[in-house]
C-alpha cells in the first residue's frame, strides 16, 4: 500500500489503476473499485488501499463463475479497468459499499517535544520509511535527534545521504516528504534490527 500511496499522485488524472497484491485471491474477500476526485483503483479488499483518502465512492466487484480462482488480475479486475477506460460508469459494473478494508497503521502524531509514528516499510536498500511526514518534524539540518525503534539511538538529520560519512547512521526526508533512517552506504534496517509496522518515537 506504500508504493500505491508513493506513486499514484504523479499519474495523470483520470489514471485507472490496477492493483494485485492478492494472497488471499480465490477466497471470500472482495474485489473492489475505489473511484476519488482524480483516480479510479481497481483490486482486492484486503488493505492494500490503506493508504488512499478521499475516497468519493466504493463498488463491490461481482466475481464471474468463469474466472479462475487463483488469477482475479487478469480474470476480474483488468477485465472491469479496461470497461471504465471504455467509457463504462463504476456504478454499472457492481453494488455500492459503505467502507473498504484498512491496515491498522499509527497516525503520526506531534506531543510536546515527542514525536509519534510507525516504519511504513523497508526499502531494497535497507532504508527505514516511516510514515511521519516533513511538516511535524520542525528540523533543522545537522540537528542531532533522539529515535527509537525498540532501542534509542542518536542521528543526525541530514539534507540527503551524502553529507553523512560512510557507515553513517542518519535521518533524512525521503522521496515520500516523510522521515527516514538511513546508513550511508550501508543498512539501516539490518544494523537496526528493524522490520515494518514498528513504532516509531522521535525526541526533539
Amino acid at each position: 500500500c506504500f508504493v500505491l500511496w508513493q506513486s499514484y499522485r504523479f499519474f495523470p488524472k483520470s489514471t485507472v489503476f490496477v492493483v494485485v497484491v492478492d494472497p488471499g485471491v480465490g477466497t471470500e474477500r472482495r474485489g473492489i473499485i475505489l473511484k476519488t476526485k482524480d483516480y479510479i483503483f481497481i483490486g482486492p479488499d484486503n488493505g492494500v488501499f490503506t493508504l488512499i483518502n478521499d475516497v468519493d465512492k466504493i463498488i463491490e466487484i461481482p466475481q464471474p463463475e468463469e474466472a479462475s480462482l487463483t488469477f482475479h488480475g487478469r480474470d476480474v479486475f483488468a477485465p472491469i479497468a479496461a470497461k471504465i477506460a471504455c467509457g463504462a460508469k463504476i456504478e454499472e459494473l457492481g453494488s455500492e459499499i459503505k467502507s473498504f478494508k484498512k491496515l491498522k497503521i499509527r497516525k503520526p502524531e506531534r506531543k510536546g517535544d515527542k514525536v509519534f509514528g510507525e516504519v511504513l516499510c523497508i526499502d531494497a536498500f535497507g532504508n527505514i520509511i516511516t510514515n511521519i511526514p516533513k511538516e511535524i518534524l520542525n528540523l533543522e539540518y545537522n540537528q542531532s535527534i533522539t529515535i527509537k525503534i525498540k532501542e534509542k539511538f542518536k542521528v543526525r538529520f541530514l539534507k540527503s545521504y551524502g553529507y553523512a560519512e560512510k557507515n553513517e547512521l542518519l535521518a533524512l526526508i525521503g522521496s515520500a516528504n516523510t522521515l527516514e533512517i538511513a546508513v550511508n552506504q550501508g543498512n539501516a534496517a539490518e544494523k537496526l534490527g528493524v522490520k515494518g509496522g514498528e513504532e516509531v518515537v522521535i525526541n526533539l
